[in-house]
């Protein structure tokens, strides 16, 4: 037995090092056109413009004064291509009355970034033809034919109208007249986008689309018509190499502050958990070697909202451990013998790992299915973490934890101190830890929903206070709120930490966006929210007279935001469905929608407290914001299915106890495990928050705070919620 544990033990060990070597040197190989090429390693990790920079491109239409909606569908027809292509970090712009700036993460030639996104979209209609793809030789008619694509209110009915030029009436015609009761086939860039049957022939250039539409889906094929229609071409008029959104020491920061985090998580697991932290310290160390290797291998762009997706789906992994190592724990307190305290606590910890694993992969894929750029990115980064986390926790570290077993590593005294099991005999074989100690957790209630609405009030306050105040009830970056687009040949070198400061001191922004153009000269880009003469002037001022620079130095234009009111909108949407996906399983699982309105409700609380802090605190609202606020979902819903699994499991044990003593039970039952999982997630973070770039600091902080309220939550309010909803009478749970 001893012999089979040190082979294994052995065996997993060398695996590691093999992925160690893997992810240091890669794997290489030379393709079909001799260009060498590589995969799983570490440098071959792409990282976001936020890390390390990208490709900067400025489109200009072809002909002067463009319509804005014509110019928000070519953005729209941009993040499009960007997003199938896999670029979900890449962020697009408008500028001035005609330009759009696309900035793309991990590319290094401006010239293959053009090429492979385009300039133009291909809009075309044929007959039904039984290919899955368009084929040229059956283009009934193009984009160019097509004068407007609207959705609009026909009776009861939403449906897309269209109007064809004098040229495109005569072709829409004779494709009628060709395919009258068969549908007629629009594809977008290769893509289906709709097939409409036509039901009589149709000459006076105009047509109807319907089909059950929603609002919101009839506006879709709309622009997306309305993007292959575009009466202008976009123009490339300057491509550069720009280097890392957050500063040329984000990326290094991040690195050493992540190192020091993941280090810091393990000797918290040792310390906590002694000889039984070696089976979690291998397993999480498991976790991180093979998640690198994926997203180096499968060429994930890693940026704040991916990091956000990996504290979380570590902080998950580390969290399966606590949840089984406590059940083992109380296991060898009721007096079982190690082994069969292992089989048992793996046994009662897996529907809570389950449980809490699938509702945050429900979110994930709901994400990746509604959200766009960094929404999917985060999406991406977080269902990937978790499956890894899954296998680590219930595989490795359980085959680690046997082996250490067989070879008298770990020992009961490990897992139960001298004091407890005293405290064990004198309660006559009842663990003290779960029914002597019942904290009156629902019968206090008021107290800890008081303290809640209190900051949710501070929160408001300040935030009419600042709407009235003029300064805007969030202190919104250039991503939310558009601004101005500097971009300044300094003529020598520079420091980003010195052009930050000098923006910083006129605009008062906390994190200015400021990136190097590379390439051989001293050019940056600044964007700011201010569009303000007098402070743009003084900007020119400042840096005239601390470079030397005239005024040729200088261009600048408005920009729009980044995050569109589009992605916007896909984000609160997928926020919405999730929400309710989450809703719907935990109703199932524990077949009782009070249970999941009540983690609903605690969601919903987390979010009005991160919110606050933003308001309160002044942090600029930026598209990190929507990873921070996942992040906190992600740590709230899972700590709260822990307590409710409990609940479920304690009504089976003690049918006769009241839901008041069942809720506080239970939730004392997990109070180390909601305190370990938050305290080693917390140490993470917060190490990037002292040692990260001041944007860096502005993504954390509220990290952190969800993290702390999410357990407040799952602890003092959503059992209460779920009494309440009770109504006080008892019921099964």
């Amino acid at each position: 037995m001893k012999g089979k544990s040190i082979v294994t033990l052995v065996g997993i060990f060398l695996a590691m090092v093999i992925c160690v070597v893997i992810l240091i040197s890669g794997i290489r190989w030379t393709d079909k056109d001799g260009v060498e090429q590589s995969r799983f390693a570490i440098t071959d990790i792409r990282q976001g413009l936020d890390l390390q920079g990208g490709v900067s491109i400025l489109y200009e239409a072809n002909i002067p004064n463009p319509s804005q909606e014509d110019m928000a569908a070519a953005n729209n027809l941009l993040r499009g291509r960007l997003d199938a292509r896999g670029y979900l970090e890449a962020s697009t712009a408008q500028e001035g009355a005609g330009q759009i700036r696309v900035d793309i993460p991990g590319v290094e030639n401006p010239e293959e970034a053009v090429a492979q996104i385009g300039a133009t979209a291909i809009l075309a209609f044929t007959g039904p033809n039984g290919h899955p793809v368009l084929d040229p030789s059956s283009i009934l008619l193009t984009g160019a034919n097509v004068r407007s694509a609207r959705a609009q209110l026909q009776g009861s009915d939403i449906v897309v109208a269209l109007e064809f030029d004098s040229l495109g009436t005569q072709l829409f015609a004779q494709a009628t007249r060709q395919f009258l009761h068969q549908p007629i086939l629009i594809w977008m860039d290769d893509e289906l986008i709709s097939s409409p049957v036509v039901r009589s022939e149709i000459t006076d250039g105009t047509a109807i689309i319907d089909g059950n539409f929603t609002r919101d889906s009839a506006n879709l094929l709309a622009t997306q018509i309305r993007q292959g229609s575009l009466p202008f071409s976009l123009n490339v008029i300057s491509r550069n190499v720009v280097g890392a959104r957050l500063g040329a020491d984000a990326l290094r920061t991040s690195v050493i502050a992540g190192i020091i985090g993941f280090l810091l998580v393990l000797t918290f697991m040792l310390v906590v958990f002694r000889t039984m932290g070696i089976a979690a310290a291998v397993a999480l160390t498991v976790d991180a070697i093979l998640f690198l290797l994926i997203i180096s291998g499968a060429g994930i762009t890693l940026s704040l909202p991916g990091i956000a997706g990996l504290i979380l789906s570590i902080g998950m992994a580390t969290d399966a451990n606590i949840v089984i190592f406590e059940r083992v724990r109380e296991e060898v307190a009721s007096g079982k013998t190690l082994r069969s305290a292992l089989r048992t606590g793996y046994r009662r910890a897996l529907p809570a790992i389950i449980d809490s694993n699938i509702t945050t992969i429900i979110a994930g894929i709901v994400l990746f299915q509604l959200g766009t750029g960094p929404v999917m990115g985060f999406a991406q980064m977080l269902i990937i973490g978790i499956l890894l986390s899954m296998f680590t926790s219930l595989v490795v570290a359980r085959v680690v934890v046997v082996c250490l077993i067989d070879l008298g590593i770990i020992k009961p005294s490990h897992v139960i101190s001298k004091k407890q099991k005293e405290a064990l005999e004198a309660a006559g074989g009842r663990d003290p830890d779960v029914e002597l100690n019942e904290y009156p957790i629902v019968q206090k209630r008021k107290r800890y929903f008081g303290i809640s609405a209190a900051i949710v009030a501070i929160g408001i306050a300040v935030a009419i206070f600042n709407g009235a105040s003029g300064r805007g009830i969030f202190n919104l970056d250039v991503e939310f709120s558009g601004g101005t687009s500097f971009q300044i040949d300094i003529g020598q070198p520079f420091a980003n930490t010195e052009i930050e400061e000098i923006v910083r001191g006129i605009t008062g922004e906390s994190a200015p966006q400021v990136q190097a153009v590379l390439g051989g000269g001293y050019e940056v880009m600044i964007r700011t929210t201010q569009d303000d003469e007098q402070i743009l002037l003084a900007m020119i001022d400042a840096f005239s007279e601390r470079f030397g620079l005239d005024i040729d130095a200088f261009t600048y234009s408005n920009v729009s935001p980044t995050v569109s009111a589009a992605m916007r909108n896909s984000a609160i949407l997928a926020i919405i469905v999730a929400s309710i996906g989450m809703l719907l399983y935990i109703t199932i699982r524990f077949r009782d929608v009070r249970k999941g309105i009540s983690a609903v409700l605690a969601q919903l609380h987390d979010v009005l407290i991160v919110l606050c802090v933003y308001i309160i605190l002044r942090i600029p609202l930026n598209y990190a914001f929507i990873a921070v606020l996942l992040t906190t979902l992600g740590y709230s819903i899972n700590a709260t299915i822990i307590i409710f699994d409990r609940i479920r499991e304690n009504r089976a044990r003690l049918p006769k106890v009241g839901n008041e003593s069942l809720i506080n039970i239970s939730v004392t039952q997990t109070l180390r495990r909601t305190l370990f999982s938050t305290a080693s997630s917390f140490l993470a973070v917060l190490v990037l928050f002292i040692i990260g770039v001041a944007s860096i600091r502005d993504f954390t902080l509220p990290i952190m705070v969800g993290l702390l309220f999410g357990a407040y939550s799952s602890v003092f309010l959503s059992g209460s919620a779920w009494y309440m909803m009770l109504k006080g009478k008892k019921g099964q749970a």
